[in-house]
């Protein structure tokens, strides 16, 4: 190593092996680079669509409660019609279902699979019942949109459904015995809803027959008279039938007779005085509808007997029975709807602007966001909509649905 000769050669020989070497792993580096060029757009490429389709969902998910917001009343009415279903299948065909609960099932004698059918509904509607009523009493006095309490009617959807299932579950764990006073408490919400429900119907009618009227035209008045002979026509067919079937030759069924005549008499006796000229907006036509409606439920009535019942001649038929239950589900969905939206129409005066709207400051007469608020939820740009007033009485609106849950209990038992 000291001599002049082996410097030169020694330095040589490392460059050469150091050359060889990089000549040795650069196929493997270059293969790594390659690799890492091609991954790395398809990585970013992965993040990028899993973050859009994150946001995009919840996205989804925000305009769906909202668009629930916005449609409130159609959301309450989903849920009511789900409850009505949801009772209905639970009726008939839970009774094996029902028969596994021990704190239902245990009883000292064997109940029948009608009895384990009815109390499906009756939990329920009452699950129902307590959803709507608890509603109506927290949006007690709300008049103005901007108000906390108002947007517990239009918001919040997804703790509302998730509060809807834990009131439809609780009620079957519950004891029989609870359900038994709730039977008997329903009686008498289902005749206060027929009231309303007779109400409604009747406020309906009415407009109805000015509208028409007011047209001023041959055609529109025939049309109105034929819908009111057509009504009279099946009112007097409605009677027959139940004279037929339900006062059958041989069997004793003064009761029976005695609603069907009572029925009669009364839609009768209404016509007339609706014609008398003391009674003011007096018509033939809402004293049809009325008439018609009236001849409906006694039928129900009737058809409700027990299909073993000597008085009932219709028997054990499901047509009737479906027809009714489709008619049931109509009539209760609207006169809901209707009664919720229109309170004014069951108030003692003959004004027809709210009590919100004559409360209203006189700053907030005009509308200046263009007529573009919406109804339920409110505008959010507008700086006074807590002066502005809500459209229909929240809590009046969830009392009859409260009702209407309580009445098609009775229905359907």
């Amino acid at each position: 190593l000291s001599s002049e000769r082996t410097w030169p050669q020694l330095r040589e020989g490392l460059v050469a092996r150091c050359r060889a070497q990089v000549n040795k792993e650069s196929p493997t580096v270059a293969a790594v680079t390659m690799g890492g060029l091609l991954t790395a757009p398809l990585t970013m490429a992965s993040t990028c669509l899993g973050s859009c389709a994150a946001t995009c969902a919840c996205t989804a998910c925000k305009s769906a409660v909202d668009g629930l917001s916005h449609i409130s009343r159609i959301a309450y009415m989903i849920l009511f019609t789900l409850s009505i279903f949801l009772a209905w299948i639970m009726r008939d065909y839970a009774q094996p279902m029902m028969k596994k609960i021990p704190w239902i099932a245990h009883m000292g004698i064997k109940p029948s699979d009608e009895w384990f059918g009815k109390q499906a509904v009756y939990r329920i509607s009452f699950g129902s019942f307590m959803f709507f009523a608890m509603f109506s009493v927290l949006l007690l006095g709300v008049k103005y949109k901007g108000e906390a309490r108002a947007k517990m009617h239009t918001g919040g959807w997804f703790l509302k459904l998730t509060t809807w299932l834990l009131f439809v579950i609780v009620p079957f764990f519950l004891p029989n015995e609870s359900m038994v006073v709730y039977s008997w408490f329903s009686r008498f919400g289902s005749s206060l809803f027929l009231i309303l429900q007779m109400m409604i119907l009747l406020d309906f009618t009415h407009a109805w027959n000015d509208s028409w009227v007011n047209k001023e035209h041959n055609g529109w008045v025939a049309a109105l008279l034929t819908l009111t002979t057509s009504s009279y026509a099946l009112c007097i067919a409605g009677v027959v039938v139940m004279y037929q079937y339900f006062n059958p030759s041989g069997a004793d069924c003064d009761r029976n007779v005695w609603f069907i005549t009572l029925t009669l008499i009364m839609f009768v006796a209404f016509s007339v005085i609706s014609l008398l000229p003391q009674v003011q907006h007096g018509s033939l036509f809402p004293s049809a509808v009325i008439a018609l409606y009236t001849v409906f439920l006694c039928f129900s009535a009737m058809d409700s007997q027990p299909a073993t019942d000597a008085c009932n001649g219709m028997g054990d038929s499901r047509v009737p029975m479906a027809w009714g239950m489709a008619f049931t589900l109509v009539s209760v969905g609207y006169s809901a709807m209707r009664a919720g939206s229109s309170s004014d129409s069951f108030t003692l005066t003959d004004e027809t602007t709210p009590l919100s709207a004559m409360t209203k400051p006189l700053s907030m007469a005009m509308d200046r966001d263009g007529g573009n608020n919406d109804e339920e939820a409110g505008s959010s740009g507008d700086n006074h909509e807590e002066f502005e007033p809500i459209p229909y009485s929240y809590s009046f609106f969830h009392f009859v649905f409260a009702l209407a849950s309580m009445y098609t209990s009775m229905v359907m038992t």
